[in-house]
């Protein structure tokens, strides 16, 4: 008994081979000679034939890789000599290695591109791939040759290949780069219309882009809307860059901005939270705090979170309009909300405190920044110290430096410069001096015109070795 079907077939098999060759041994030699001349005659299977192909492919790429690695100049004709002692063609894969081997040695063989281009048209028989193109257009792209890009771009159907909106997008990713490659760029969709090409929603994408680079968004917008036209939706990231490129515009006015917003909304663009905090800057920057926050208030009903960036930025225009009542109700909201502030939001709030001569509670609050995981910076004490010193309180201003050095935190050069214009300001030319010396002592150095100051201010104080004394500790340091 046999376990499985499997090994019956095995042994029944072998048992037909084992009798058909006992049988054939059994007939006459003529016979067995004729049987076995039959069966010679029998052609190669396909996948033989498949098999041997790429064999001397393989064979053929070999030697062609070692011919140039020994120096051979004459790319082309080394590569047809290859194959063509293997009897086979070069195939398009064998074209576009050479290619990309005469792009990445473009300064000795490059001028052996257009012979090659010649030879595919004339001579060779397959489709080319339009890969292979696509290859070389870039390449010219990158080496500033948009004439050539172009013409071989027109030339695709010539090399016995279907022209596709890949290629089309590779030719306007090329020549897009330059403003003078931006003016040919309706000629070229004209022709590509008798190439039986269709623009699709990928090149109306480079195209906008493009625009936007040079900051044609009105142009841009209009692209848009005949993309809408043309049955494709418009994309949030396209739509997002023409409104911050409208916003980094500065001659434009906040109403075109408005205007402009519209116009997007109309190809049924939805805003979202970098495109609110592209037009907060931009209203901050105008001036317009208050409007800012209405903006804000519009993000927070279609449902968008702020971030802290937009607190920042909201801050600092109700700041500059010195409204601070209502930053002192933005840093509350912010809070509820549950966002961390950072240290532009403390230094933004401290600012605001100092500004209202609530000193003392801007002192608090720094105090408290590192309790609340945020410890302060270089920037946050300045701020307090400027404050101090326009309030004449050296004794506060001589108290926090020795914290600062406590905690780690140098002075830079503009914080020198504002401690010792404070210490002159209050007639406190000694701590000034020594401040001054101190500075140099860490290779910083004033202004010119901070010197001139300093110097002649001591002179009109009868300070007259003082100031020689700065004069040569100057001098000293090389400035």
């Amino acid at each position: 008994m046999w376990r499985d079907a499997a090994q019956c077939r095995r042994v029944s098999m072998l048992f037909i081979s084992t009798s058909s060759f006992s049988s054939s041994s059994s007939k006459p030699s003529s016979v067995r000679n004729y049987y076995l001349r039959k069966r010679r005659k029998c052609p190669l299977q396909p996948f033989k034939q498949q098999w041997l192909q790429s064999f001397s492919h393989q064979l053929a790429m070999r030697s062609f890789k070692e011919s140039i690695k020994n120096g051979e100049t004459r790319i082309l004709f080394s590569l047809v000599q290859s194959f063509s002692t293997y009897q086979i063609e070069p195939s398009p894969k064998a074209y576009r290695f050479l290619f990309k081997f005469l792009t990445q040695k473009h300064r000795l063989f490059g001028h052996q591109i257009p012979q090659i281009l010649d030879h595919i048209e004339k001579v060779a028989s397959f489709e080319t791939p339009e890969c292979v193109i696509i290859d070389l257009i870039e390449f010219y792209g990158e080496n500033n040759m948009l004439t050539e890009a172009v013409e071989l771009f027109f030339r695709i159907p010539k090399f016995r290949c279907e022209p596709s909106v890949e290629a089309l997008n590779a030719l306007l990713s090329v020549i897009c780069r330059e403003k003078r490659g931006l003016e040919i760029v309706p000629q070229i969709l004209l022709k590509t219309q008798a190439m039986n090409i269709r623009i699709e929603e990928s090149s109306y994408r480079i195209l906008i882009r493009a625009l936007c680079k040079i900051g044609s968004v009105s142009q841009a917008l209009e692209l848009s809307k005949y993309m809408v036209d043309d049955g494709f939706i418009a994309d949030k990231k396209i739509c997002s860059l023409m409104l911050a490129t409208m916003c980094e515009q500065m001659d434009n006015d906040i109403c075109e901005v408005l205007g402009f917003l519209e116009d997007l909304k109309m190809l049924g663009f939805e805003l979202r939270m970098v495109d609110f905090s592209n037009l907060i800057r931009v209203l901050v920057r105008r001036g317009k705090g208050i409007d800012a926050l209405g903006v804000l208030k519009q993000m927070k009903t279609n449902r968008i979170r702020p971030d802290i960036m937009c607190y920042n930025l909201i801050l600092y225009g109700l700041i500059v309009e010195r409204d601070f009542l209502r930053v002192d109700k933005v840093f509350d909201e912010l809070l509820l909300k549950g966002l961390i502030p950072d240290i532009h939001t403390y230094n933004l709030f401290i600012n605001c405190l100092c500004m209202q001569n609530k000193i003392e509670d801007g002192i608090k609050m720094l105090g408290s920044m590192g309790e609340l995981g945020c410890a302060p910076k270089l920037s946050t004490y300045i701020t307090v110290l400027k404050a101090l010193c326009e309030a004449g309180d050296l004794d506060r201003v001589r108290e926090m430096m020795k914290g600062m050095r406590k905690k780690g935190v140098n002075l830079d050069s503009e914080s020198y410069e504002i401690m010792i214009h404070g210490l002159i300001r209050n007639a406190d030319m000694t701590e000034a001096c020594c401040l001054l010396n101190e500075m140099l002592d860490d290779n910083y150095v004033l202004p010119p015109a901070s010197l001139d100051r300093i110097i002649c201010r001591l002179i009109k104080m009868g300070l007259f070795f003082n100031a020689t004394e700065l004069l040569n500790a100057v001098g000293f340091k090389g400035c």
